[in-house]
């Protein structure tokens, strides 16, 4: 009898013993599956670009590039990897530098640098620095990013308050004083707004009205938001795989309103950026929302066997929504049309602005390195033809000591004529080719009223009589006292 309790207990152990390990077990598998599962969903979100291994540059070469170019004022076509001499080739087209060169030498500003990108491509086309005081070409003011974004930096203001913010194009603010000012006293609610003015977020990216992006920043965001897309757009990041220098770069200096006011509005010199940044950022807007890494070389051969050590790809990833850069595109080419780049676009053939959709961005700031009154224009050109690709994207900066030379829009007018002309010829027309961006061409861009004008219209057509009234009465007595001398 002891011996058949002693047995069953045995067996009641052993099947309690497997019912424990099954539970456990399974509960271990279920846990692993679930963690399994949840990041393949995570994997599902992210979508990061990834940079296979063919693409990386090798250290080695990396380093021997870095070195060479961060010393080097001119495109170098060889250099040392070790014992190894190697082959630089590039992505410029030879007629379209050429012509820059031509006729950066023919204005001589102090300094000057023009940048060319391909938006289907990424190829950087053309990459000029010129030193007016020399009259030598320095590829040093191109790849160096010591110099203050000013208002460009409005592009990454204005795409973060229309992609995650209630702001519109349409939506209207108040502001008083000059837009062209950044002062504590305009960022607060006046107690009498009779002389207070007001645009809508459209206009004042036309217009460039610091007021405005300083008081939408405070009203809607925040610092870390703006830093967050202000790196989506690539600062404080490498922005092309050649060059491990190359890098933009923004920070808070000031937590309160003001300091967020001045950051959104490019109203600093702690904001910098490189000429080749500020035109992949207008290429970002151009490719709906999408940044595909600038490519200035194509690729390193061995200078003795030919073989190929390293070819440049591009690596895409998006930025903004479709329906943001749409709209991004729609304010940038109010920019052209009736905002801050207005009058070098007006001397524009008309055939060429109805092929071409155009849009930009205008900036000015003094400081930075070299020292000087900087003159940004950062913009896009599209033919409206579909089949005729994404077009190019152009940054122009000047540098102006003492007295200014030429205006970067007119250089940037010039260099799309001449591109569309010679190098991608586009048919010009005297009929606007038919697409959805053209219909701002019909608009006028809408400039500030003043707080009287919000009054009926009743209202101000007695202003008007009144006016005229007057005007006629003192042309009366002009001439009253004309004839009397007489």
């Amino acid at each position: 009898m002891d011996k058949f309790k002693k047995k069953n207990s045995k067996f009641a152990l052993i099947v309690i013993a497997t019912g424990l390990c099954v539970f456990i077990g399974g509960n271990a598998i279920n846990i692993f599956q679930g963690k399994f599962n949840n990041s393949i969903k995570a994997a599902e979100v992210v979508k990061e670009p990834a940079v296979s291994a063919a693409q990386m540059m090798p250290a080695d070469l990396k380093l021997s590039i870095d070195r060479a170019f961060m010393t080097a004022h001119d495109w170098p076509s060889t250099i040392d990897i070790g014992k190894k001499k190697a082959k630089i080739e590039y992505n410029f087209d030879p007629d379209l530098d050429s012509y820059i060169k031509k006729l950066l030498k023919s204005y001589r500003s102090d300094y000057c640098t023009v940048t060319v990108i391909d938006n289907e491509t990424g190829e950087v086309l053309a990459a000029v620095g010129l030193e007016g005081k020399t009259n030598n070409f320095d590829t040093n003011l191109v790849l160096t990013a010591t110099h203050p974004s000013a208002s460009l930096i409005k592009m990454v203001t204005a795409a973060e308050l229309l992609q995650n913010t209630k702001v519109t194009r349409e939506t209207s603010f108040d502001f008083r004083g000059r837009s062209t000012t950044l002062f504590k006293y305009q960022l607060n609610e006046s107690a009498n707004s009779r002389w207070d003015k007001s645009q809508t977020f459209e206009t004042a990216f036309a217009k460039s009205n610091n007021v405005i992006f300083g008081k939408a920043a405070i009203a809607n965001i925040n610092n870390d938001k703006l830093i967050h897309m202000a790196e989506n757009f690539g600062f404080n990041q490498p922005i092309v795989q050649e060059f491990s220098f190359l890098q933009s770069h923004i920070a808070i200096i000031d937590t309160d309103d003001f300091g967020l006011a001045e950051l959104a509005s490019g109203y600093n010199d702690t904001t910098v950026i490189s000429p080749l940044h500020a035109a992949m950022m207008a290429s970002i807007v151009a490719n709906n929302g999408i940044m595909r890494n600038p490519k200035i070389i194509a690729k390193v051969t061995d200078a003795a066997t030919g073989d190929t050590i390293w070819e440049n790809t591009m690596i895409e990833k998006r930025v903004l929504s479709a329906e943001t850069s749409t709209q991004m595109q729609e304010m940038m080419g109010g920019t052209v049309d009736g905002g801050t780049a207005r009058k070098s676009f007006r001397k524009m053939n008309n055939g060429y602005k109805n092929a071409l959709d155009i849009g930009g961005k205008t900036g000015s700031i003094t400081g930075g390195t070299p020292f000087g009154k900087r003159d940004w224009f950062a913009a896009f050109a599209i033919p409206r033809d579909n089949e005729r690709g994404k077009g190019i994207s152009i940054s122009v900066m000047n540098v102006n000591v003492k007295r200014w030379h030429v205006k970067s829009t007119m250089l940037a007018k010039n260099i799309i004529e001449y591109y569309y002309n010679n190098v991608r010829p586009v048919p010009i027309t005297m009929v606007k080719m038919p697409r959805m961006a053209s219909e701002r061409r019909g608009r006028k861009i809408r400039t500030y009223r003043r707080g009287i004008a919000s009054s009926s219209s009743k209202e101000k057509k007695s202003t008007s009589r009144r006016y005229k009234k007057v005007i006629k009465r003192e042309i009366g007595k002009r001439n009253e006292r004309t004839n009397a001398t007489i």
